[in-house]
């Protein structure tokens, strides 16, 4: 009981030191960011550039097709092939580039195998059709998390590595004579096959999905060399040939434990963790440091989870002895779990209130409430453990938990940070919808009965004046601290624009030209005085 007891408290100390070192972090990585451009958005040339220059927080990979120039008409320009090098991509122009305004629209590929997107402006002796943003950078439009179809192959990846990881483990350290089980000869074997499947599903998954094509593109050939020849293709297929080298170890369940085979292959269930942690957020900022973190972290997570599985398969026939040493198998995997969590939280999340307002922090959240009802449960089996009680009651319930906790990871890990180059903002409220007039006047919903006001006079190409009205539910101007704009246009594939809005005295302003016609989709951030931020959209239709 005793021990229970203190393990509970460990657990609260844990979390309260999660939250506490959350509020006090400084911004890190996440996903790549463009922090600067060359020409600059909305700049004005006099003379054609040779090149567009775009600078990332970290390096990245290019799509086909994923750069494209338009001109003011819509119409897509020939341009020569660009090249990335780490965080910067060099992107020729024609020399025959006239003069007029024209649209950079850009997707690239993180290091963690992302992809985001976002679009920028500039003139050739014309009035390029954008402000500059405040930060002198054009903000990547980048969606929140990945299709269905990616998330699912990464969960089977997570759950193959806890079937061998869990089996391995528990017949090198635990029970050696559990090897001989047909239960955990088909689990181990279920885990070698489903990993090397489902890393072969993710390469092909990642085409289409970093490249923004339908999933009936999986087979494309193209797709594929693109894949191939990033950080995310090189680590899945390294992911798949260590599995083969498990299947040439582990096949037959017996021969793990032979003198060479034991020190052997938990070698390799070590590489394939530093594969799933190098073909997500563990490589995104390039640090080996980062990556070892969460190669641990996703290590010790499949060895805890595959555990509980081996004990719910065996039951009652596990000896207390195998009980004990999984036991403290578990303690040691559970804190070398939490503290790298801990880093992970830190690295990911930079203020205490995107913990509730973004949705990488609910996912996040989400995973924590999970982990710390598991640590519960892993109390109760270990306090019945220590009286000579059967644990495997609440060992079920352990297990039923983790499970959950990976499924939230392929979520929390197919979805973006909160950025770190712009200001701290918040998610879009269920339920908020827009609606405009005649006259081009959308009226976004904030919550708590404020709403924004959004006037776009006139809504043509041939230049705007927008203005932001911050209300609150009585109609009175709300106070607030900043408003943000950002302007796209999906069905034209111009991703994410942003302008700079002046305060007004009671409203926000900013002069705008719309390179396009078409149905614009405004994105507005409102921050109030205590630096909290709600994020809501809605359409607005341009005319030419």
């Amino acid at each position: 009981m005793r021990r229970s007891r203190r393990l509970v408290r460990l657990v609260i100390a844990t979390l309260a030191l999660a939250f506490s070192g959350i509020a006090l972090a400084a911004p890190a990585w996440a996903h790549a960011e463009l922090v600067s451009s060359t020409p600059a958005n909305g700049t004005r040339l006099e003379a054609p550039p040779r090149s567009v220059q775009l600078t990332f927080t970290e390096s990245v990979d290019l799509v086909d097709g994923g750069l494209r120039l338009l001109d003011g008409a819509g119409g897509r320009v020939a341009t020569p092939e660009p090249v990335a090098a780490g965080r910067t991509v060099t992107w020729p122009m024609p020399s025959t580039l006239g003069k007029g305004a024209y649209v950079v629209t850009w997707r690239v590929v993180s290091s963690d195998g992302h992809p985001v997107d976002g679009a920028f402006t500039f003139g050739v002796g014309a009035a390029p059709g954008a402000v500059p943003d405040a930060v002198g950078a054009a903000s990547s439009g980048r969606s929140s998390t990945a299709p269905a179809y990616v998330v699912v192959a990464r969960l089977g990846g997570y759950l193959s590595l806890a079937a061998f990881a869990g089996v391995a483990a528990f017949v090198l350290w635990c029970a050696g004579g559990a090897r001989n089980d047909p239960t955990l000869q088909r689990m181990a074997r279920a885990g070698i096959v489903g990993g090397a499947s489902f890393a072969f599903v993710s390469l092909l998954a990642q085409g289409p999905y970093a490249a923004g094509r339908p999933v009936l593109d999986l087979f494309d050939p193209q797709l594929v060399r693109d894949t191939l020849g990033t950080s995310f293709g090189l680590a899945t297929v390294w992911r798949m040939a260590l599995y083969g080298v498990l299947g040439a170890l582990a096949w037959q369940l017996p021969a793990v434990v032979g003198r060479v085979r034991r020190r052997v292959v938990p070698w390799v269930v070590g590489g394939v963790a530093v594969t799933v942690a190098a073909s997500g957020h563990g490589a995104a900022s390039g640090s080996p440091v980062d990556l070892a973190v969460v190669a641990v972290h996703a290590l010790t997570a499949a060895v805890w989870v595959g555990g509980l599985v081996v004990l719910v398969l065996v039951g009652r026939s596990v000896e207390r002895r195998a009980l004990l040493d999984f036991s403290r198998l578990a303690m040691v995997s559970v804190l070398a779990l939490v503290a790298t969590g801990l880093l992970n939280s830190l690295q990911h999340v930079q203020a205490v209130e995107q913990l509730f307002l973004t949705r990488y922090g609910a996912l996040l959240s989400a995973k924590l409430a999970l982990v710390a009802a598991a640590l519960v449960a892993a109390a109760v089996s270990r306090g019945r453990l220590g009286r000579g009680e059967s644990p495997l009651l609440s060992v079920r319930s352990e297990a039923l938990l983790t499970v959950w906790v990976l499924a939230v990871t392929a979520v929390l890990g197919t979805t973006t940070p909160p950025p770190t180059v712009a200001a701290a903002t918040g998610s879009p409220r269920p339920g908020v919808t827009a609606t405009a007039d005649a006259n081009r006047q959308v009226t976004i919903p904030l919550g708590d009965g404020r709403r924004a006001l959004l006037a776009v006079l006139p809504a043509t190409t041939r230049g705007s004046t927008l203005r932001v009205l911050v209300t609150t539910g009585t109609g009175a101007p709300a106070d607030v601290r900043r408003v943000a704009l950002k302007l796209a246009n999906p069905s034209r594939g111009v991703g994410a624009i942003p302008v700079a809005l002046a305060a007004r005295g009671g409203f926000w302003e900013a002069r705008y030209t719309f390179p396009l016609s078409g149905t614009w989709r405004a994105t507005l951030t409102v921050e109030d005085r205590s630096e909290r931020a709600v994020v809501a959209g809605g359409d607005v239709v341009v005319a030419p």
